[in-house]
């Protein structure tokens, strides 16, 4: 009997330290689309890709790519909402499952690229940065096994003009005449 109290306590414990209250990109990612203050696009890659201009390896990488979601706090918001969403950015993308692949900026101005998953495929590509005058977001490129150097490449297209993006900017325009 008191080895099936010992067992139970201790599954409990393993239980209790397995489950944490951190919040995921994900959770706060769905917790403020609904938030008037925030900026949300979910945005799905055939609304921006020109595919007949790709190649065969470009349309493959795209195809790993299932969606983009994007989420922004505007400044003019306040400061301190802006400050407040800053430090929880920061914090949710400290736990060990977001990967740095490179940052750059200022104090003032800073981005900074993560990953999930494995280096030569991941799942998840994320894209947070600030700016003391703008704002601070947050975008997720969210797929399955996508390679980062074929992804590299393929953002590379759009100064080539591979990659239409008019259809984001269409998206982009709804939100900046609903806000005017």
């Amino acid at each position: 009997m008191k080895t099936i109290k010992t067992s139970l306590v201790f599954f409990f414990a393993i239980i209790l330290v397995s489950c944490s209250n951190e919040q995921s990109l994900q959770e706060y990612n769905v917790e403020n689309q609904q938030n008037n203050n925030f900026m949300a696009l979910d945005i799905p890659t055939s609304m921006f890709a020109n595919a007949e201009n790709l190649s065969v390896e470009q349309k493959e990488t795209l195809q790993s790519v299932k969606k983009v979601n994007l989420l922004g706090l505007s400044i003019e918001n306040g400061r301190e909402d802006y400050e407040t969403e800053k430090e929880n950015l920061e914090n949710i993308l400290k736990h060990e499952k977001y990967q740095l692949l490179m940052k750059y900026g200022s104090n003032s101005r800073k981005a900074e690229i993560f990953f999930t998953g494995d280096e030569e495929a991941i799942d998840e590509l994320i894209v947070y940065g600030y700016d003391d005058t703008k704002g601070v977001g947050v975008a997720r490129v969210l797929g399955k096994n996508m390679n980062p150097t074929a992804l590299l490449d393929l953002m590379k297209s759009l100064d080539k003009g591979d990659i239409n993006i008019d259809g984001l900017k269409k998206v982009t325009g709804i939100f900046k005449d609903e806000m005017e």
